[in-house]
């Protein structure tokens, strides 16, 4: 398969095999020809996914409607039929018509595509689509023999694959599966291809309208010309995808960071379930053991969109190159398999939420545990800021993307959001991605990006790991954690917050000090922010004295009912401190600064960007993208 793949990239098709050790195994694939680059490789991808489920039969074939797999035990290359397993599956549904006219040209319908593309494929380098329109049904047909075969076998193939097609009659479609080729006939349009129409028995009818056509396209010349434009955008948008995925192929192929698929495949027991680490909307996390006995992370991607690339490269690129104590280490990637493959340093003691925020107590992470993982964090995100020569944007900081190695030493982690920006810029404009909860306002509202958003998220999750509760902005009749500690401070009783789980065990003036950090973060002021270099100072400098924070912004939320289940629409308001305070004063001086409806957004916990995840409860943080 790792042979094959290169080839079907290239040109859609592709043979192979090994004959030592034995015994012997020999490979094809091929998709038809309707197929573009990038739809080859996917239904390749699919294909390959379904193949392991063969083993360890000695033989299998693989039939997908745009390609074909087959390996085997013995050379079938040049192999037109097999009267052992060639078949035909005929449609399930039976679409009789009632008219014996009607049916009599349904059928005659049937036979003429297939008689058309029998004949066109074997003079068409085994490929060939035709449509035969007019009277109440149209039908369509495509062969594709495999190009192994010659024209004699080709046409050997069809001919029979032919024979046995017609006998699905009437029904609505119906599949020829052969060893050297396949056909199939369909009341549905379904290759990629334009084809010359073959006129059914209304023909001179049909000329009439065509020419009426003609003449009436003369007064929509400007609509057809901006249709072509709309088209031509398309066109070159497809383009640039598949030289995306093009060059992304060929620079891995090229990289010290590519892995084979197979060997992390054999790491991880081919991800077997015992291994799964974790299960995420962008996909699921494997425990693999290399053949040199590194234990890594394997983060098993779906391989699909050019919103795959974008965000895939994106993760690779920005910290491939990123050693820190507190980043994640990205250790390599693969992409030729039927999925994406990142490959991590393994961190042992999982993500910060499903300890921090986990019902059990048996461990429950004492004051200098969350101190060290805190200042960690701190320290991770100023390098990230600026401390490795670039200025890197999370855009996602939240504590599911933090992971804890065997000293609960915290490491930073998922960079498939994060952007890069020039020192010198203000901001970056962006659609908005990322954790509601976690979002600055400015961000959330007017989509400018700075490294500022980092900040207010790293704000949020100082309170959530100093008081143990997890920000729940879209929670009915309960406070964020954000509008319950800034109370608590400004009645002086910062401590009174932190984790009940504590017992009261830590250092008073330290704990508040970190809280009023927190609150500090999460103003609602950009400007008024700390950075990330700063914060670094106030926490390693106990004798540094912590600015007093203005009020921090709080996001309230009102959900629907219970009986509204098939909305997922929430409406949020974000509220500035004079709004705060004007909500004593008659409604008629109250301004809030109202986010549209976000429609449909909510449910996931992942962007759209990297999938979906099952659906949360209301209460808990959902991601989105806009």
């Amino acid at each position: 398969m790792h042979n094959l793949i290169k080839q079907v990239a290239n040109h859609l098709s592709g043979s192979y095999f090994v004959a030592t050790p034995s015994p012997a195994i020999y490979g094809m694939a091929q998709c038809h020809r309707d197929l573009s680059p990038v739809d080859c490789q996917v239904c390749f991808s699919e294909g390959r996914v379904k193949l392991p489920k063969c083993l360890p039969s000695s033989s299998a074939r693989i039939f997908l409607d745009g390609c074909f797999l087959r390996y085997d035990n013995y050379s079938f290359f040049n192999e037109a039929t097999d009267p052992k397993y060639d078949y035909v599956n005929c449609s399930s549904s039976k679409e009789v018509l009632t008219d014996k006219s009607l049916l009599m040209d349904f059928n005659s319908k049937v036979a003429q595509v297939i008689k058309n593309v029998t004949e066109t494929a074997v003079v068409n380098k085994g490929f060939a689509v035709s449509e035969v329109r007019g009277g109440v049904v149209a039908v369509y047909a495509l062969a594709q023999c495999w190009t192994t075969l010659d024209a004699d076998s080709c046409r050997l193939c069809l001919n029979l694959a032919g024979s046995k097609l017609r006998q699905c009659k009437p029904g609505a479609g119906g599949r020829a599966l052969y060893a050297g080729c396949y056909m199939r006939y369909s009341t549905e349009r379904f290759f990629n291809i334009a084809v010359d129409t073959e006129e059914g028995p209304d023909k001179d009818s049909y000329k009439g309208i065509i020419i009426g056509i003609v003449l009436s396209a003369v007064a929509f010349v400007l609509l057809a010309s901006f249709g072509a434009y709309i088209g031509y955008k398309r066109l070159s948008e497809k383009k640039k995808d598949q030289n995306s995925i093009r060059q992304a192929l060929a620079s891995s192929n090229r990289s010290s960071l590519n892995f084979k698929y197979e060997a992390l495949e054999k790491a991880t027991d081919y991800f077997n379930e015992s291994r799964k680490l974790g299960q995420g909307g962008a996909g699921s996390v494997f425990k693999g053991i290399l053949l040199d006995g590194r234990v890594v992370a394997v983060k098993r991607l779906v391989y699909n969109t050019r919103q795959w690339v974008d965000q895939f490269f994106n993760e690779v690129n920005l910290i491939s190159g990123i050693q820190h104590k507190n980043i994640v280490s990205l250790l390599g990637c693969s992409i030729e398999g039927p999925e994406s493959l990142l490959v991590y340093e393994f961190v042992p003691n999982r993500s910060l939420d499903q300890i921090l925020f986990a019902k059990s107590t048996i461990h429950v992470l004492n004051w200098q545990q969350r101190f060290s993982m805190i200042l960690g964090i701190a320290e991770g995100l100023a390098y990230l800021h600026g401390g490795s020569g670039v200025k890197i944007i999370h855009r996602d900081i939240k504590a599911s993307n933090i992971l804890l190695d065997e000293n609960f030493t915290s490491k930073i982690a998922d960079f498939g959001l994060a952007r890069c920006a020039a020192s010198d810029q203000s901001h970056i404009s962006t659609g908005i991605a990322g954790t509601l909860g976690y979002m600055a306002p400015e961000y959330l509202v007017k989509g400018q990006l700075t490294e500022k958003a980092d900040v207010y998220s790293f704000g949020v999750l100082i309170l959530e790991i100093s008081t143990g509760r997890k920000n729940t902005v879209f929670s009915q009749g309960s406070d964020s954690i954000l509008h319950s500690v800034w109370k608590h401070y400004e009645r002086r009783t910062l401590t009174k917050t932190v984790d009940a789980g504590l017992e009261g065990i830590f250092p008073e003036e330290e704990a508040s000090k970190v809280l009023q950090i927190g609150l500090l973060c999460t103003q609602a002021s950009a400007a008024l922010r700390p950075s990330m270099s700063e914060v670094v100072q106030m926490l390693n400098d106990k004798e540094c004295v912590v600015p007093s924070p203005k009020q921090p912004p709080f996001l309230n939320a009102s959900v629907l009912s219970p009986d509204d289940s098939n909305e997922s629409s929430i409406i949020t308001s974000y509220v500035t401190p004079k709004d705060y305070a004007a909500r004593n004063k008659s409604s008629s001086d109250s301004r809030l600064s109202s986010i549209p409806a976000i429609q449909e957004s909510i449910g996931s916990s992942e962007t759209n960007q990297s999938g979906q995840e099952s659906n949360p409860s209301p209460g808990e943080n959902s991601r989105l993208q806009i």
